[in-house]
């Protein structure tokens, strides 16, 4: 079996409600526990991590599996790094997803 074809990304899809503050909570929680996790964000709900191996991204789906919230749908789906490499992404006008105006560097460090 070729090399790229054994080497597995781990791609996870969630929409979760967030209607009432629990909700919020469980959700942000769910986030954060993804990035704490090695996620990178590929979209708004997409989050996507490397794992090297089979056994390594079944790892990862099952800590994934321990951290569901109560309520949502979450998707989970194994790529292979081939497969991976054949994604296609435009990003245009200087957008970045992960980027807010507020995070943006100022013009002018202050040293002291």
């Amino acid at each position: 079996m070729p090399e790229a074809w054994r080497k597995m990304w781990v791609l996870v899809f969630y929409d979760l409600p967030v209607t009432t503050p629990a909700e919020r909570r469980a959700a942000t929680g769910f986030h954060h526990f993804l990035v704490r996790e090695g996620y990178e964000r590929l979209h708004f709900s997409v989050y996507s991590r490397y794992c090297g191996s089979l056994e390594r991204a079944q790892t990862f789906e099952r800590r994934v599996e321990a951290a569901l919230p109560a309520r949502g749908y979450i998707c989970l789906m194994r790529l292979t790094d081939r497969q991976m490499t054949n994604m296609r992404r435009w990003i245009r006008g200087g957008y970045r997803p992960d980027s807010d105006a507020e995070s943006a560097p100022p013009e002018q460090y202050q040293l002291f």
